[in-house]
């Protein structure tokens, strides 16, 4: 009973969990204080509910901010939340002048 009832946790709270970028900061401050830095973005996400096309979006959307690209850059796993429990890094880094578009 007691392993159906974990398994029920995790089934829902994998469903309801959406990933994010870890980029925790000071109150009142503009700087990261947590995983993300502006270089380095990290993601915590459940391999169960979310797909690598959101993953990547999300790093995607981080870097853009500094008008850059993301390139994968190593995973830590058991290092997030219970239900996100993943963390997956990109680096931020500039678009070669072959691809920008302007």
């Amino acid at each position: 009973m007691k392993k159906a009832f974990f398994l029920f946790l995790l089934i829902v709270g994998g469903c309801v969990q959406t990933p994010f970028v870890d980029s925790r900061r000071e109150a009142g401050s503009p700087y990261t204080v947590g995983e993300s830095k502006p270089d380095r973005i990290a993601i915590c996400y459940n391999p169960y509910s979310t797909n690598a096309n959101e993953i990547i979006k999300l790093a995607q959307e981080a870097c853009q901010q500094t008008n850059r690209e993301a390139a994968y850059d190593g995973h830590k796993y058991w290092s997030c939340r219970l239900f996100l429990p993943h963390r997956v890094y990109y680096r931020c880094q500039d678009i070669p002048e072959d691809e920008r578009t302007e």
